[in-house]
């Protein structure tokens, strides 16, 4: 029997701490110990989403954006 869990994608609601903060620094937070390097590259390859659409690294996020982080 398999018990190991499959990484999930999470959805991070933006509130006032994160407003205006660009989308790569804000992921370098959530994604503790994954270098910069990979953070780009799962941006530019659209697996990180804001209100379901493809963004770029320079972003900055608004207060009620929905985030699509990968596992």
């Amino acid at each position: 029997m398999n018990t190991e869990t499959t990484p999930q994608v999470e959805y991070v609601t933006i509130d006032e701490d994160h407003f205006e903060q660009r989308i790569d620094n804000f992921l370098l937070t959530k994604l503790k110990g994954v270098p910069k390097s990979m953070i780009y590259r799962i941006v530019r390859k659209g697996e990180v989403r804001v209100n379901k659409k493809r963004i770029k690294p320079e972003y900055k996020l608004q207060i009620g954006d929905i985030v699509r982080v990968p596992p």
